[in-house]
């Protein structure tokens, strides 16, 4: 029997470009290539997410008001200068001289626990929050209404950071406490630990009773909750599941520690390389990623995203929208190296795994002409000579001849533990609107740079020809190495027309027809910041007397029934 196939219904999040959601992130990232309709939803959706307009305005002054605000805007999103005064107000314990400056933050002052009844929550939970709630509006149908039909207790959800909660709400009031003279709280060490994402949407937002956890691996991270909710699903396990990851490490914490390591641009050194390029002294901060360029290490960023997965059956049923799906996910170890922080092997294991997959799936053909790939492109010297001489190698050994290859990091910064997220939400928009954002911080690759058989986009470019495959990559410190790839909604509907019967398929889209309008309901929703995120705390509490138990089942007088039945048979053993 055939295994399922995890596709992918719904994705949203809060990213420094504004909503994961709808392609709405996205239309930052190309905005120069945006018609002026998606410019000014674009436009709206991030003003009215950071409560910049008052709702009183009526048209068209509403429209002008908006308008007028485009350069504030563009200049309050993705990459740019630390909003040092607001980050030391809201988010730090202590004063401290950052080394560097730039990053990938949210737009404007944006903080996502002021938008539900929050209790000194961390950033990153916040932004887990209203992240989620943001996906949940991209599926287009009433995902919690599914996942009670469904089964709670069959619901996956793998979520959470790859370095820590990191503000003074978690790690940082923890560890600076003593020190400053004051004590901890008794939130402070559990809203520290990396899975809190998972436990906050399974307690808070789906009720979820199923399989939960995190799966960290550095930089890797995202891909890596994404193989878990991937390989459930395809072992029939689980036909529904929440994959994501938030990451909020824009303080004292983070940047002493990459500062320390030499990974980090600093302004020091982003000086000196301006310098030796003969780019003036005037520091711009919009342009310290440089991947692939000439460069001088990584810039710090933060995001959330969180990708709805459902098997093909399940998606059928309930009428889906399908954005996409993801067949397999590679992971490798580097093995034996000399420095944990240095490459290894496990890269070229799971890039070229993953050409081979598609290749086994669609034919040399798909793989060699509808191809792209987002590398990950971290804006170190080191990672421009590695990533660039795995991507040139495979693409030579598959026949690719000019694979299209950017990264993100060059406008985000590396969101760490997101990382992979951003990809997924930029791999979307990319296939769907068929432009791709290019690596637009450096003016030419490095010397170093392997080149044959690949085409770098320095600028956001329209593809030369359809592409229904973007590959995503990782390489996380310690050697940790994750490569999938995204396969478009066309070449996914080729895939079920193998699996389902005309009159399946029939019956599923006559289904997707009111999902496709509460989607465009929800887009309208999204942009004017309309969607109340989901926090239920305290409600539909279970305690030991709420619960009838039995050997067959477990009832609740909430309602629900759960079949307590075995994953094992005896034909197994």
């Amino acid at each position: 029997m055939a295994k399922p196939i995890p596709c992918l219904v719904g994705f949203g999040g809060l990213t420094p470009a504004g909503r994961g959601s709808h392609n709405l992130s996205y239309s930052r990232m190309i905005y120069d290539l945006e018609t002026d309709q998606n410019k000014f939803n674009y436009l709206k959706s991030v003003l009215t997410l950071c409560g910049l307009i008052d709702e009183t305005t009526e048209a068209p002054e509403i429209e002008q008001l908006i308008l007028s605000k485009e350069n504030e805007v563009l200049e309050n999103t993705l990459m740019r200068k630390l909003d040092y005064e607001f980050f030391r107000n809201t988010f730090w314990s202590y004063d401290y001289d950052m080394p560097a400056n730039a990053c990938g933050q949210l737009p404007f002052r944006l903080d996502p626990v002021t938008h539900y009844a929050s209790r000194q929550h961390p950033k990153a939970l916040g932004m887990s929050i209203v992240g989620f709630t943001d996906a949940m509006s991209d599926a287009g149908f009433d995902l919690r209404k599914e996942i009670d039909a469904y089964g709670r207790d069959k619901v996956g959800c793998f979520a959470g950071c790859a370095v820590m909660n990191m503000d003074r709400y978690s790690g940082d009031g923890l560890f600076a406490s003593y020190p400053m003279g004051k004590r901890a709280s008794s939130k402070h060490i559990s809203f520290t630990l990396p899975e809190m994402t998972a436990d906050f949407i399974n307690a808070y937002v789906t009720g979820s009773l199923g399989i939960t956890g995190h799966f960290i691996g550095a930089c890797a991270t995202s891909l890596y909750n994404l193989n878990a909710g991937v390989e459930l699903i395809k072992s029939g396990k689980s036909e529904l599941v929440i994959v994501g990851a938030a990451e909020a490490i824009l303080g004292p914490p983070a940047y002493i520690g990459f500062s320390a390591m030499g990974a980090m641009a600093t302004d020091e050194r982003m000086t000196n390389l301006q310098q030796l390029l003969g780019e003036g002294d005037d520091l711009d901060y919009t342009k310290f990623c440089r991947p692939f360029g000439d460069n001088m290490g990584m810039v710090c960023g933060e995001s959330a995203g969180f990708a709805i997965l459902m098997s093909d059956r399940l998606a059928l049923e309930v009428g889906a929208n399908i954005r996409g799906c993801f067949l397999n996910v590679n992971i490798n170890a580097d093995g034996n190296k000399k420095s944990i922080s240095g490459p290894g092997a496990g890269n070229y294991f799971s890039v070229g795994k993953t050409f081979k997959d598609i290749e086994t799936v669609f034919g040399s053909k798909t793989l060699q002409e509808k191809s792209c790939f987002l590398a990950h492109g971290t804006g170190t010297p080191l990672n421009r000579i590695t990533e660039s001489h795995i991507i040139s190698t495979f693409a030579k050994e598959f026949g690719i001849e000019n694979l299209p290859v950017t990264s993100v990091k060059s406008k985000l910064g590396h969101t760490m533990g997101t990382a992979g997220m951003d990809q997924i939400w930029c791999g979307l928009g990319a296939l769907e609107s068929q432009k791709l954002t290019g690596i637009c911080t450096i003016p030419k690759l490095a010397d170093d740079v392997f080149k044959e058989n690949l085409e770098f986009f320095l600028e956001n470019k329209e593809f030369s020809t359809q592409k229904d495959i973007a590959f995503l990559n990782s390489k996380g410190f310690g050697g940790n190495n994750a490569t999938s790839a995204l396969i478009s909604s066309n070449l996914t509907e080729e895939l079920l027309q193998r699996r389902f019967t005309e009159k399946e398929l029939k019956a599923w889209k006559k289904k997707r027809e009111a999902t496709l309008k509460l989607r465009e309901k929800n887009f309208e929703l999204a942009i004017n910041s309309d969607i109340e995120p989901i926090y239920e705390f305290d409600k539909d509490v279970l305690d030991l007397t709420d619960l009838e138990i039995s050997k067959k089942n477990i009832k609740t007088k909430t309602g629900f029934n759960y079949a307590l039945n075995s994953d094992l048979t005896k034909s197994d053993f």
